[in-house]
């Protein structure tokens, strides 16, 4: 038991290895202090003696970077992201936490542009978090061993979760052309017409174990009609119409 090892008794959200542990999204008064940590690097700089190429650096190398464990796991809150935004806007241009219109130059959206576009190359945290989270996305897709759960690495079959605006970014952005099936999932990918079966059989999908979501390819559920057996529990009309229509 946790007597027995001795360890410490916490209630969540609590902070493990950087990253805050909550059971729902974080709220900007739980991730304050990770802006009073940004806000904190700022005075043992001496920001007067450094000119703004001086000043670009350390926001782009630093201040942009701090952030970049929490933007990985999850969407902060939009004031979280202003907070930061408003420190490394005030330490570019003023040399402080806080700038006011008369000290910014230059709008910082164009700042958060890539050099070759007229911008100073500092990073969207916002774009940034957004392309970090659908990474993972991108890897559970293009795994070649997706399907098998048991292969020893924990990660796999973890039912990950993304936003709706997430999901419906990445699948724009991307296309799936199905070959042999051996390594496309049967309810969770887009191999019909663009469309998964979770999609066009939402009720339905309730019914399929999770494990089973994340192990079934569509070579194996399409053989003999294995997905069938998938089924599990108790089924009602709605289940059945979609079930007939697959």
């Amino acid at each position: 038991t946790i007597d027995q090892v001795g360890c410490a008794k916490a209630g969540l959200p609590i902070t493990y290895l950087g990253i805050l542990l909550t059971l729902r999204r974080p709220s900007a008064a739980q991730l304050q202090p990770l802006v009073d940590s940004v806000a904190a690097r700022l005075p043992t700089w001496k920001a007067w003696l450094m000119n703004k190429t001086g000043r670009l650096a350390l926001v782009k190398s630093v201040l942009a970077a701090i952030p970049i464990h929490q933007l990985l796991a999850f969407a902060p809150p939009k004031k979280t992201l202003r907070q930061l935004e408003k420190i490394q806007r005030g330490f570019l241009w003023a040399g402080r936490a806080v700038a006011n219109g008369g000290h910014c130059h230059v709008n910082w959206r164009r700042v958060c542009r890539p050099l070759e576009y007229g911008g100073l190359g500092v990073q969207d945290l916002e774009h940034a978090g957004l392309a970090l989270r659908l990474r993972w996305m991108w890897f559970s897709h293009t795994d070649d061993g997706r399907a098998n759960t048991d292969d020893g690495r924990a990660w796999r079959g973890l039912d990950l979760q993304f936003s709706r605006e997430e999901r419906a970014l990445f699948f724009a952005s991307t296309t799936m052309e199905l070959g042999d099936g051996l390594t496309a999932l049967f309810w969770d990918d887009r191999w019909l017409n663009g469309q998964s079966v979770r999609e066009l059989a939402p009720a339905l999908y309730q019914c399929i174990p999770k494990r089973r979501c994340k192990s079934r390819t569509v070579a194996a559920g399409l053989a003999g009609n294995f997905w069938a057996r998938d089924i599990q529990g108790v089924i009602g009309i709605h289940e059945i119409g979609q079930y007939l229509r697959l």
